[in-house]
């Protein structure tokens, strides 16, 4: 699944009732031995600004039998170097790392969630996040509210680079904001020097629904707290 490739089967629009316009995207993602994911996408844009995103995936093929992740990444300005969010924190944490992680709200950056591991590898990640911004200097930016829980990673690198780089001094920080709101992450086990990550927190390939609401935010809105409530009743009107 190194090498996935999209392929986009149909798309179909709708302009609702109520002056919102629809997309419904159905594609393949699939890797190099004709197995992968069909993806079907459900993208609401509503006259306010709000945009719903519901994402529904199906494996299959003959998958491994665990995945490390699974969900979307989105590519951001460079400006939005600002993080903050309301889950597990402040340090990195995952699913079987997450009990000395208390859910609050924190202030943070994205360059300071990469954590200098000798040999690079999956860092950053934030547990049970309900609501994530990333915003500029003046405070203004994007605010992601999720339909339930999501696993939240915000970098300056890909996971690829992440992966090629055998060690620490062979990273360079891209200009870009790496965003990842996943469905579900793989536990970290303790495969280095015991056994791999226990049942309760593997991540087997299976049907999977999530989702979650995009808008703009900017500090005449309101607290980031107040209008994440909001937001899901605003991708309604």
């Amino acid at each position: 699944l190194n090498h996935l490739k999209e392929t986009v089967e149909s798309v179909e629009t709708k302009k609702q009732p109520d002056g919102a316009f629809e997309i419904l995207v159905k594609k393949t993602v699939s890797g190099t031995d004709s197995a992968g994911f069909h993806w079907t996408e459900k993208v609401t844009l509503f006259g306010n600004g709000v945009i719903s995103v519901q994402n529904h995936v199906e494996p299959f093929g003959k998958l491994p039998d665990e995945l490390p992740k699974l969900g979307v990444q989105f590519v951001l300005p460079e400006n939005l170097e600002n993080l903050i969010w309301y889950g597990r924190g402040p340090q990195e944490n995952y699913p079987d790392r997450k009990t000395g992680a208390a859910v609050d709200v924190y202030h943070s950056t994205v360059t300071a969630q990469v954590v200098p591991y000798v040999r690079p590898q999956e860092t950053g990640n934030k547990e049970d996040v309900r609501w994530v911004a990333l915003t500029d200097a003046k405070k203004k930016g994007l605010l992601v509210v999720a339909d339930s829980l999501l696993s939240v990673t915000a970098l300056h690198f890909t996971a690829n680079d992440l992966d090629k780089a055998n060690h620490i001094d062979e990273l360079t920080p891209r200009k870009e904001v790496f965003l990842s709101l996943d469905a579900r992450q793989l536990g970290l086990g303790n495969a280095s020097c015991g056994p791999p990550v226990l049942e309760k927190y593997a991540f087997h390939p299976r049907p999977v629904t999530f989702e979650f609401v995009l808008l703009p935010y900017e500090p005449k809105m309101g607290r980031l707290q107040d209008v994440a409530r909001q937001a899901k009743a605003w991708a309604k009107r």
